[in-house]
């Protein structure tokens, strides 16, 4: 008895799980039905002194336009010793944002804090917040930041 529930319910299962895939082979997708990616070109950020970009690592941003909402991704790490929230780099030229933005980036593991504030200001400063004296931060990787650019 219990083959024969186990065959039914299998049965049930497949039907929906056929007629998806189905539908999904045929459905165009859909940041193509709204208008595509656009994606800019990577450009460096400005850093100020005392921050260093990790080997092969570069801190760079760019835009990205995905189903009509625009994003601002970030990718590459830096070494530093952060004992205060402080301000890193600045935006490249042509790159304004609107307002603040903020992301949660990932940093050196101390006393069970492994991550810090990425933000940017109007101005295009760009802001690490997080650390103090008795937790520095010694590196942070951009490569997680992906925000609503405006």
């Amino acid at each position: 008895m219990s083959q024969n529930r186990r065959s039914l319910l299998g049965a049930a299962l497949a039907l929906p799980a056929a007629l998806t895939v189905g539908s999904l082979a045929t459905a165009a997708p859909a940041a193509a039905a709204t208008g595509g990616v656009e994606a800019g070109e990577w450009a460096d950020l400005v850093l100020e002194p005392g921050i260093t970009p990790q080997t092969g690592a570069t801190p760079q941003v760019r835009i990205l336009t995905l189903a009509g909402t625009t994003y601002l991704q970030a990718r590459g790490a830096i070494t530093c010793n952060l004992t205060t929230d402080t301000r890193i780099a600045t935006l490249p030229a042509g790159l304004t944002p609107t307002w603040y933005t903020r992301a949660a980036a990932p940093r050196n593991n101390s006393q069970g804090i492994n991550a810090c504030r990425f933000e940017i200001s109007p101005a295009g400063t760009v802001t690490i917040f997080g650390a103090n004296t008795g937790n520095p931060i010694t590196w942070v990787q951009f490569d997680s930041i992906q925000t609503v650019w405006r």
